[in-house]
Protein backbone atom coordinates (compact mmCIF):
# COMPACT_ATOMS: atom_id res chain seq x y z
CA UNK A 1 0.00 0.00 0.00
CA UNK A 2 1.21 3.11 -0.97
CA UNK A 3 2.05 5.97 1.53
CA UNK A 4 -0.74 8.27 2.31
CA UNK A 5 0.78 11.86 2.94
CA UNK A 6 -2.25 14.06 3.09
CA UNK A 7 -2.09 15.89 5.52
CA UNK A 8 -3.78 15.21 8.72
CA UNK A 9 -4.23 18.67 9.78
CA UNK A 10 -7.40 21.17 9.67
CA UNK A 11 -8.01 23.26 6.81
CA UNK A 12 -9.15 26.95 7.07
CA UNK A 13 -11.50 27.70 4.32
CA UNK A 14 -9.55 30.88 2.31
CA UNK A 15 -12.22 33.92 1.24
CA UNK A 16 -11.39 35.72 -1.60
CA UNK A 17 -13.38 38.66 -2.62
CA UNK A 18 -13.80 40.81 -5.38
CA UNK A 19 -16.32 43.02 -7.07
CA UNK A 20 -17.42 42.59 -10.85
CA UNK A 21 -19.61 45.23 -13.22
CA UNK A 22 -22.47 42.91 -15.18
CA UNK A 23 -23.33 46.15 -17.19
CA UNK A 24 -19.17 45.74 -18.48
CA UNK A 25 -18.55 42.14 -19.49
CA UNK A 26 -18.41 41.00 -15.68
CA UNK A 27 -15.34 42.55 -15.47
CA UNK A 28 -13.70 42.53 -11.99
CA UNK A 29 -13.04 46.38 -10.90
CA UNK A 30 -11.96 45.61 -7.58
CA UNK A 31 -10.64 42.88 -5.48
CA UNK A 32 -8.58 41.82 -2.35
CA UNK A 33 -5.15 40.33 -1.69
CA UNK A 34 -6.25 36.94 -1.56
CA UNK A 35 -8.24 36.77 -4.99
CA UNK A 36 -5.26 38.53 -6.66
CA UNK A 37 -3.06 36.04 -5.57
CA UNK A 38 -5.60 32.95 -6.25
CA UNK A 39 -5.95 34.16 -9.73
CA UNK A 40 -1.89 35.66 -9.90
CA UNK A 41 -3.47 38.98 -11.56
CA UNK A 42 -1.86 42.13 -10.11
CA UNK A 43 -4.33 44.42 -8.09
CA UNK A 44 -3.77 47.45 -10.27
CA UNK A 45 -4.39 45.57 -13.52
CA UNK A 46 -7.54 44.53 -11.75
CA UNK A 47 -8.58 48.03 -11.08
CA UNK A 48 -7.56 48.89 -14.45
CA UNK A 49 -10.45 46.42 -15.27
CA UNK A 50 -8.41 43.97 -17.34
CA UNK A 51 -9.50 40.75 -15.28
CA UNK A 52 -12.78 39.15 -16.84
CA UNK A 53 -14.68 36.40 -14.74
CA UNK A 54 -15.94 34.67 -17.43
CA UNK A 55 -11.77 33.80 -17.98
CA UNK A 56 -11.11 31.80 -14.58
CA UNK A 57 -14.69 30.33 -14.55
CA UNK A 58 -14.85 26.85 -16.00
CA UNK A 59 -16.93 27.03 -19.26
CA UNK A 60 -19.19 24.28 -17.95
CA UNK A 61 -19.70 26.77 -15.32
CA UNK A 62 -20.06 29.71 -16.90
CA UNK A 63 -23.98 29.70 -18.34
CA UNK A 64 -25.43 28.67 -14.64
CA UNK A 65 -23.52 30.83 -12.98
CA UNK A 66 -24.37 34.46 -14.97
CA UNK A 67 -27.74 33.05 -15.86
CA UNK A 68 -28.50 32.61 -11.79
CA UNK A 69 -26.52 35.94 -11.19
CA UNK A 70 -28.04 38.33 -13.69
CA UNK A 71 -31.91 36.90 -12.82
CA UNK A 72 -34.22 39.65 -11.90
CA UNK A 73 -34.69 40.75 -8.01
CA UNK A 74 -31.77 38.30 -7.32
CA UNK A 75 -30.01 40.16 -4.52
CA UNK A 76 -28.35 36.89 -3.07
CA UNK A 77 -26.99 34.27 -5.34
CA UNK A 78 -25.00 31.03 -4.12
CA UNK A 79 -23.54 28.65 -5.96
CA UNK A 80 -20.91 26.14 -6.39
CA UNK A 81 -18.29 26.06 -9.21
CA UNK A 82 -14.63 25.84 -10.42
CA UNK A 83 -12.38 29.00 -10.56
CA UNK A 84 -9.19 28.72 -13.10
CA UNK A 85 -6.46 29.69 -10.18
CA UNK A 86 -2.88 31.15 -11.27
CA UNK A 87 -1.52 28.05 -12.49
CA UNK A 88 -4.65 26.97 -14.92
CA UNK A 89 -6.32 24.56 -12.59
CA UNK A 90 -9.49 24.61 -12.10
CA UNK A 91 -10.54 24.83 -8.21
CA UNK A 92 -13.79 23.84 -6.51
CA UNK A 93 -15.47 27.41 -5.05
CA UNK A 94 -18.39 28.50 -2.99
CA UNK A 95 -19.78 31.31 -4.37
CA UNK A 96 -22.16 33.69 -2.27
CA UNK A 97 -22.77 36.92 -4.84
CA UNK A 98 -24.88 40.32 -3.33
CA UNK A 99 -26.14 42.29 -6.42
CA UNK A 100 -25.69 46.07 -5.43
CA UNK A 101 -28.79 48.01 -5.15
CA UNK A 102 -29.67 49.30 -8.70
CA UNK A 103 -26.08 49.42 -9.67
CA UNK A 104 -24.43 46.71 -12.26
CA UNK A 105 -21.59 46.14 -9.48
CA UNK A 106 -21.80 43.05 -7.71
CA UNK A 107 -19.80 41.88 -4.83
CA UNK A 108 -18.55 38.06 -5.00
CA UNK A 109 -17.29 35.66 -1.99
CA UNK A 110 -15.52 32.86 -2.70
CA UNK A 111 -14.86 30.23 -0.15
CA UNK A 112 -11.90 27.76 -1.35
CA UNK A 113 -12.59 24.82 -0.09
CA UNK A 114 -11.13 22.58 -2.37
CA UNK A 115 -8.70 21.40 0.40
CA UNK A 116 -11.43 20.42 2.80
CA UNK A 117 -12.98 19.02 -0.16
CA UNK A 118 -9.92 16.63 -0.79
CA UNK A 119 -9.25 15.62 3.08
CA UNK A 120 -13.26 14.58 2.99
CA UNK A 121 -12.79 12.39 0.09
CA UNK A 122 -9.32 11.21 1.34
CA UNK A 123 -11.18 10.30 5.24
CA UNK A 124 -13.84 8.62 3.70
CA UNK A 125 -11.52 6.57 1.12
CA UNK A 126 -9.73 5.74 4.38
CA UNK A 127 -13.49 4.73 6.39
CA UNK A 128 -14.08 2.46 3.53
CA UNK A 129 -10.29 0.97 4.15
CA UNK A 130 -10.57 0.63 7.39
CA UNK A 131 -14.26 -1.06 7.56
CA UNK A 132 -12.51 -3.53 5.04
CA UNK A 133 -10.11 -4.29 7.11
CA UNK A 134 -11.99 -5.16 9.98
CA UNK A 135 -14.84 -7.14 7.73
CA UNK A 136 -11.67 -9.32 6.87
CA UNK A 137 -11.05 -9.92 11.18
CA UNK A 138 -11.74 -13.61 11.67
CA UNK A 139 -13.44 -12.42 15.29
CA UNK A 140 -16.65 -10.56 15.63
CA UNK A 141 -16.14 -7.11 16.23
CA UNK A 142 -19.35 -4.63 17.30
CA UNK A 143 -19.72 -1.42 18.53
CA UNK A 144 -22.53 -1.51 21.21
CA UNK A 145 -24.20 0.70 24.13
CA UNK A 146 -25.98 -0.62 27.19
CA UNK A 147 -28.58 1.96 27.82
CA UNK A 148 -30.00 2.67 31.61
CA UNK A 149 -32.64 -0.19 31.06
CA UNK A 150 -29.51 -2.55 30.09
CA UNK A 151 -30.76 -2.74 26.97
CA UNK A 152 -28.20 -3.75 24.26
CA UNK A 153 -28.30 -1.08 21.03
CA UNK A 154 -25.43 -2.30 18.17
CA UNK A 155 -23.90 0.69 16.16
CA UNK A 156 -21.47 -0.80 14.34
CA UNK A 157 -21.58 -4.58 13.38
CA UNK A 158 -18.68 -6.55 11.35
CA UNK A 159 -19.21 -9.49 8.83
CA UNK A 160 -17.87 -11.85 10.99
CA UNK A 161 -20.04 -11.27 13.89
CA UNK A 162 -22.96 -11.39 11.35
CA UNK A 163 -21.64 -14.95 10.83
CA UNK A 164 -21.41 -15.68 14.70
CA UNK A 165 -24.71 -14.78 15.31
CA UNK A 166 -26.31 -16.40 11.75
CA UNK A 167 -27.35 -12.97 10.32
CA UNK A 168 -26.18 -10.11 7.88
CA UNK A 169 -25.11 -6.55 8.26
CA UNK A 170 -28.37 -5.63 5.57
CA UNK A 171 -30.53 -8.30 7.85
CA UNK A 172 -29.69 -8.38 11.46
CA UNK A 173 -32.78 -8.62 14.31
CA UNK A 174 -31.45 -7.12 16.80
CA UNK A 175 -31.88 -3.10 17.37
CA UNK A 176 -32.34 -3.30 20.55
CA UNK A 177 -32.21 -6.45 23.19
CA UNK A 178 -33.28 -6.63 26.69
CA UNK A 179 -30.14 -8.61 28.56
CA UNK A 180 -32.82 -11.16 29.71
CA UNK A 181 -33.43 -12.15 25.81
CA UNK A 182 -29.52 -11.99 24.69
CA UNK A 183 -27.74 -14.35 26.89
CA UNK A 184 -28.36 -17.42 28.80
CA UNK A 185 -30.45 -17.08 32.30
CA UNK A 186 -27.38 -18.55 33.97
CA UNK A 187 -24.81 -16.00 32.73
CA UNK A 188 -27.10 -12.81 33.17
CA UNK A 189 -25.13 -11.99 36.20
CA UNK A 190 -21.87 -12.41 35.27
CA UNK A 191 -22.33 -10.01 32.14
CA UNK A 192 -24.18 -7.40 34.94
CA UNK A 193 -21.01 -7.78 37.05
CA UNK A 194 -18.69 -7.56 34.01
CA UNK A 195 -20.36 -4.60 32.47
CA UNK A 196 -20.48 -2.83 36.11
CA UNK A 197 -16.89 -3.05 36.82
CA UNK A 198 -15.64 -2.11 33.62
CA UNK A 199 -17.53 1.10 34.04
CA UNK A 200 -17.24 1.63 37.79
CA UNK A 201 -12.67 0.90 37.36
CA UNK A 202 -12.06 1.75 33.87
CA UNK A 203 -11.18 -2.16 33.01
CA UNK A 204 -11.88 -3.88 30.38
CA UNK A 205 -13.80 -6.62 29.96
CA UNK A 206 -12.95 -10.64 29.65
CA UNK A 207 -15.56 -13.33 30.23
CA UNK A 208 -17.25 -16.10 28.93
CA UNK A 209 -20.60 -16.04 27.62
CA UNK A 210 -23.59 -18.53 26.05
CA UNK A 211 -25.48 -15.94 23.76
CA UNK A 212 -28.64 -16.40 21.42
CA UNK A 213 -28.43 -17.27 18.00
CA UNK A 214 -31.64 -19.00 16.89
CA UNK A 215 -34.68 -19.01 19.07
CA UNK A 216 -33.64 -21.07 22.25
CA UNK A 217 -30.21 -21.76 20.79
CA UNK A 218 -26.93 -20.58 22.52
CA UNK A 219 -23.06 -20.33 21.71
CA UNK A 220 -20.43 -20.41 24.10
CA UNK A 221 -18.38 -16.90 23.44
CA UNK A 222 -15.42 -15.46 24.41
CA UNK A 223 -15.81 -11.28 25.12
CA UNK A 224 -13.37 -8.69 24.86
CA UNK A 225 -14.87 -4.97 25.17
CA UNK A 226 -14.10 -2.17 26.85
CA UNK A 227 -15.89 1.59 27.12
CA UNK A 228 -14.50 3.76 23.63
CA UNK A 229 -16.60 6.92 24.77
CA UNK A 230 -20.17 7.91 25.97
CA UNK A 231 -23.13 8.71 23.59
CA UNK A 232 -25.13 11.80 23.69
CA UNK A 233 -27.31 10.40 26.12
CA UNK A 234 -24.44 9.23 28.27
CA UNK A 235 -24.82 5.29 27.66
CA UNK A 236 -21.17 3.61 27.43
CA UNK A 237 -20.00 2.77 23.86
CA UNK A 238 -18.44 -0.54 23.92
CA UNK A 239 -15.55 -1.70 21.13
CA UNK A 240 -15.95 -5.93 21.82
CA UNK A 241 -14.48 -8.77 19.95
CA UNK A 242 -16.10 -11.77 20.06
CA UNK A 243 -15.20 -15.22 19.67
CA UNK A 244 -17.16 -18.25 19.24
CA UNK A 245 -15.40 -20.97 21.97
CA UNK A 246 -18.44 -23.82 21.67
CA UNK A 247 -16.27 -26.20 20.16
CA UNK A 248 -13.47 -25.23 23.23
CA UNK A 249 -16.25 -25.23 25.90
CA UNK A 250 -17.87 -28.97 24.28
CA UNK A 251 -14.00 -30.24 24.09
CA UNK A 252 -13.53 -28.56 27.67
CA UNK A 253 -16.80 -30.77 28.97
CA UNK A 254 -15.42 -33.83 27.26
CA UNK A 255 -12.09 -33.83 29.27
CA UNK A 256 -13.97 -33.21 32.84
CA UNK A 257 -16.05 -36.29 31.86
CA UNK A 258 -13.40 -38.22 31.15
CA UNK A 259 -11.03 -37.21 33.99
CA UNK A 260 -14.02 -37.23 36.68
CA UNK A 261 -14.55 -40.70 35.79
CA UNK A 262 -10.77 -41.66 35.40
CA UNK A 263 -10.61 -40.05 39.35
CA UNK A 264 -13.97 -41.92 40.08
CA UNK A 265 -12.17 -45.09 38.56
CA UNK A 266 -8.80 -44.97 40.14
CA UNK A 267 -10.38 -43.75 43.49
CA UNK A 268 -12.41 -47.69 43.54
CA UNK A 269 -9.38 -49.27 41.93
CA UNK A 270 -8.25 -51.87 44.64
CA UNK A 271 -4.61 -51.46 45.72
CA UNK A 272 -2.16 -48.85 45.82
CA UNK A 273 -2.69 -47.14 42.29
CA UNK A 274 -1.07 -43.75 41.07
CA UNK A 275 -0.32 -42.08 38.09
CA UNK A 276 3.12 -40.18 37.32
CA UNK A 277 5.13 -38.65 34.58
CA UNK A 278 8.38 -39.79 33.02
CA UNK A 279 10.64 -36.98 33.84
CA UNK A 280 9.25 -37.04 37.62
CA UNK A 281 8.45 -41.12 38.60
CA UNK A 282 7.15 -39.51 42.18
CA UNK A 283 4.86 -36.62 41.03
CA UNK A 284 1.73 -38.45 41.53
CA UNK A 285 -0.86 -37.00 39.19
CA UNK A 286 -3.82 -39.35 40.12
CA UNK A 287 -4.02 -41.41 43.33
CA UNK A 288 -6.21 -44.15 44.40
CA UNK A 289 -7.85 -44.31 48.17
CA UNK A 290 -5.63 -47.55 48.90
CA UNK A 291 -2.57 -45.60 47.55
CA UNK A 292 -3.55 -43.13 50.46
CA UNK A 293 -4.26 -45.54 53.36
CA UNK A 294 -0.92 -46.84 52.52
CA UNK A 295 0.75 -43.23 53.19
CA UNK A 296 -1.24 -42.59 55.93
CA UNK A 297 -2.87 -39.07 54.45
CA UNK A 298 -5.70 -38.17 53.30
CA UNK A 299 -5.59 -36.58 49.70
CA UNK A 300 -6.19 -33.05 50.89
CA UNK A 301 -3.30 -33.39 53.10
CA UNK A 302 -1.04 -35.25 50.59
CA UNK A 303 -1.43 -32.06 48.13
CA UNK A 304 -1.25 -29.50 50.39
CA UNK A 305 1.98 -31.24 52.68
CA UNK A 306 3.74 -33.03 50.21
CA UNK A 307 2.49 -31.27 47.02
CA UNK A 308 1.59 -34.90 45.66
CA UNK A 309 5.55 -35.59 45.95
CA UNK A 310 5.81 -39.19 47.33
CA UNK A 311 9.38 -38.84 46.92
CA UNK A 312 9.20 -36.90 50.18
CA UNK A 313 8.19 -40.39 51.57
CA UNK A 314 11.07 -41.92 50.49
CA UNK A 315 13.94 -39.36 51.59
CA UNK A 316 17.16 -39.02 50.37
CA UNK A 317 17.59 -41.90 48.30
CA UNK A 318 14.82 -41.06 45.81
CA UNK A 319 16.86 -38.82 42.92
CA UNK A 320 18.44 -42.55 42.39
CA UNK A 321 15.59 -44.37 42.70
CA UNK A 322 13.89 -41.91 40.21
CA UNK A 323 17.01 -42.83 37.85
CA UNK A 324 16.89 -46.39 37.63
CA UNK A 325 12.91 -46.44 37.18
CA UNK A 326 13.98 -44.11 33.98
CA UNK A 327 16.70 -46.33 32.81
CA UNK A 328 14.16 -49.90 33.22
CA UNK A 329 11.52 -47.63 31.44
CA UNK A 330 13.53 -47.08 28.58
CA UNK A 331 14.65 -50.74 27.90
CA UNK A 332 11.52 -51.87 28.09
CA UNK A 333 8.19 -49.84 29.11
CA UNK A 334 8.59 -51.25 32.23
CA UNK A 335 10.59 -51.15 35.78
CA UNK A 336 10.41 -52.31 39.16
CA UNK A 337 12.48 -51.18 42.41
CA UNK A 338 11.71 -51.59 45.84
CA UNK A 339 12.09 -48.61 48.62
CA UNK A 340 10.57 -48.06 51.91
CA UNK A 341 8.21 -45.06 52.41
CA UNK A 342 7.55 -42.99 56.13
CA UNK A 343 4.02 -43.73 56.40
CA UNK A 344 2.10 -41.17 58.76
CA UNK A 345 0.58 -43.29 60.87
CA UNK A 346 3.24 -46.17 60.88
CA UNK A 347 6.48 -47.46 60.86
CA UNK A 348 8.30 -47.24 57.52
CA UNK A 349 6.77 -49.44 54.72
CA UNK A 350 8.64 -51.40 52.48
CA UNK A 351 6.92 -51.63 49.47
CA UNK A 352 7.73 -52.71 45.34
CA UNK A 353 7.06 -50.22 43.28
CA UNK A 354 6.03 -52.15 39.58
CA UNK A 355 5.47 -49.69 36.74
CA UNK A 356 4.43 -49.69 33.09
CA UNK A 357 4.61 -47.23 30.29
CA UNK A 358 1.69 -46.22 28.12
CA UNK A 359 1.10 -43.59 25.46
CA UNK A 360 -1.78 -41.75 25.45
CA UNK A 361 -4.27 -40.49 22.90
CA UNK A 362 -2.44 -36.86 22.76
CA UNK A 363 0.81 -38.91 21.94
CA UNK A 364 2.19 -38.35 25.69
CA UNK A 365 3.57 -40.83 27.73
CA UNK A 366 2.13 -41.88 31.22
CA UNK A 367 3.30 -44.34 33.61
CA UNK A 368 0.48 -46.49 35.98
CA UNK A 369 1.95 -47.31 38.75
CA UNK A 370 1.63 -49.85 41.26
CA UNK A 371 2.79 -50.26 45.23
CA UNK A 372 2.79 -53.70 46.54
CA UNK A 373 3.65 -53.65 50.72
CA UNK A 374 6.34 -56.30 51.14
CA UNK A 375 6.69 -57.94 54.77
CA UNK A 376 10.89 -58.69 54.04
CA UNK A 377 13.70 -57.70 52.20
CA UNK A 378 13.99 -58.69 48.53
Amino acid sequence: MAENTFDESTYEVEFLNCIIDRGNDFAVVDADSHFSDFVGVHISKIRQKKLFLKDIILPTDREPFFKKLCKKDAKYVYMDLNLIDKNKNPVFIHCTAQNMGDSKLSRLVFADVSKSREKTRVIAERANEVDHLIDLVTGGVCLFKVTPDMRFEILYINDACCRLFGTTKENYDWRAYNINELFHPEDKTVVYQAIGRALATGEDMDLEFRAITHGDEYMWCKCNAAVQKYDSDGSPVFHAVFTDITRLKQAERRADEANDKLINLLENLTGAVFFAGLEKPFTAEYVSADFLRLTGYSRKSFESLLHNDLGKLIGNGADELAREIKTQTAKGGKSEVCYAIASKDRDAVLVRDKRKLVTQSDGTNTLICVLEEVTEQP
